[in-house]
């Protein structure tokens, strides 16, 4: 963290930030941001939970379409 608070302040040997107050808000600033990242760790998992728990009607096996037919082939079950 102290490194990529440092690589803000300067870059290439050039300081282009000195003043505190500055500094600590966008360290806030970040620390805020990770902690709302944080609850997007485990949305995979919910996204694949919330499929499973979908009510979908069953998925027709010949879809037509004027003079195109389609045959769906059997999927594997989410549940």
């Amino acid at each position: 963290k102290v490194h990529n608070i440092l690589a803000e302040m300067v870059m290439g040997g050039m300081v282009l930030e000195t003043n505190m107050n500055e500094i600590v808000t966008q360290i806030d600033a970040q620390n805020k941001l990770e902690k709302s990242e944080a609850g997007l760790a485990g949305a995979p998992a919910r996204a694949v939970s919330d499929v499973k728990n979908m009510n979908l009607p069953e998925i027709p096996r010949n879809i037509n379409i004027g003079d195109i037919s389609i045959k769906v082939p059997n999927l594997p079950s989410f549940k």
